[in-house]
C-alpha cells in the first residue's frame, strides 16, 4: 500500500504535511504524485512497508507534541 504525502507552507513557519488515500500499487501513487507536482508540489510516496523505505508515521507525532510545548 501506498500514499501521496504532500507540503506546503501557508504562510507560517511550520509546513503543513498532508497525507492522500492509500492506493494498491505504487504506479496509481507515482501517478498522482506526478499530478501534484505538476501543480507545484512537493510531495513523497509513503509505503505501509518500513523495510522498503517508508517514512516514520511517530515522526509527525513527536513534531506535534513538541509543538505543543
Amino acid at each position: 500500500m501506498y500514499r501521496v504525502k504532500t507540503i506546503y507552507r501557508s504562510g507560517t513557519d511550520r509546513p503543513i504535511i498532508e497525507r492522500g488515500p492509500w492506493h494498491d500499487s505504487r504506479k496509481v501513487a507515482e501517478h498522482w504524485a506526478e499530478q501534484l507536482r505538476a501543480a507545484g508540489y512537493v510531495v513523497s510516496i509513503e509505503s505501509q512497508d518500513l523495510k522498503s523505505g517508508g517514512d516514520d508515521d511517530n515522526a509527525d507525532l513527536a513534531a506535534a507534541l513538541a509543538g505543543m510545548a
